[in-house]
């Protein structure tokens, strides 16, 4: 399976119509699955990374949530709980998370930042996220994305995420957000601008619970990208420590000070209120 496009909304269409037309029967977990393995998917314009799909519609308050929680290398439950409340059901110890994304990846994106600086033709900056400890670990959570690379080819930053397993319907539209705005920030440090994405996912997959969820959004009209404005370069460090220390009040229902944020981390803080206010 390939498929490109100029943005997600559009792709997902696709995706979700070959999935169904072309996957085969599969069962893990006692849960049966429709699957086709080795999907490939190219986005040309990885800032329409909001799915704009009136049968699959997504929190943006989540999204940028999850987000956050990965930038700052977090694993806890506390914060991730108050955007998805069910997700202690894949806690081993009821206050971490083993297979979170946050630390694995905050542990490498600057030395393969550093290292497409050094040599922007470099195949090196891999970013790893399932490690040898995940092979064979009893968990509830186990990493679903392998890892990722990025490439600077015609002074843009490509990105090239695998994944071992990835549901459609639950976690791509979110793994596809989270992935981008990882691929912006990086391309920021390296102030260049953000070239294409790429997706390939070993077992791409929808479970029979959702079939109806996913002949519906198959069957959806071509639609408009939502596209998020550029990721400002200057200042970007400072303005993710503002934005932290925002999110943080904003779920503790404390006071906080915006006036220092650029115009881009206030629209996400604007988003992060909305959630608060439901």
């Amino acid at each position: 399976m390939y498929i490109e496009g100029e943005g997600f909304s559009n792709v997902y269409k696709k995706m979700c119509l070959y999935l169904l037309e072309n996957g085969e029967k599969s069962s893990t977990r006692n849960m049966n699955t429709q699957e086709v393995e080795g999907a490939i998917i190219k986005v040309k314009n990885p800032r329409s990374r909001i799915l704009n799909n009136k049968l699959r519609k997504v929190s943006i308050p989540f999204a940028i949530g999850e987000w956050l929680w990965h930038m700052e290398g977090r694993d806890d439950l506390e914060m991730i709980q108050y955007y998805a409340p069910s997700y202690d059901r894949y806690s081993d110890d009821g206050k971490t998370l083993n297979g979170a994304y946050g630390p694995r990846i905050k542990r490498s994106i600057l030395k393969v930042v550093e290292i497409l600086k050094k040599d922007p033709d470099s195949r090196r900056a891999v970013v790893p996220i399932y490690g040898k400890e995940d092979a064979g670990l009893d968990s509830k959570d186990i990493p679903c994305t392998i890892g990722f690379q990025f490439l600077i080819r015609n002074n843009k930053l490509d990105m090239i995420v695998n994944m071992r397993s990835n549901d459609i319907f639950l976690g791509f539209p979110y793994d596809t957000f989270n992935f981008t705005m990882w691929q912006e920030y990086a391309a920021c440090k390296l102030n260049i601008k953000i070239g294409t994405y790429t997706h390939i996912a070993n077992s791409l997959h929808f479970y029979e619970k959702d079939r109806e969820k996913i002949i519906k959004a198959s069957l959806v009209e071509e639609v408009e990208e939502n596209e998020m404005e550029v990721m400002p370069i200057n200042d970007i460090e400072r303005q993710l420590l503002i934005l932290y220390d925002i999110e943080e009040k904003i779920r503790n229902k404390t006071d906080y000070d915006s006036n220092e944020q650029n115009e881009y981390f206030l629209k996400l803080t604007k988003e992060l209120e909305k959630y608060s206010n439901k």
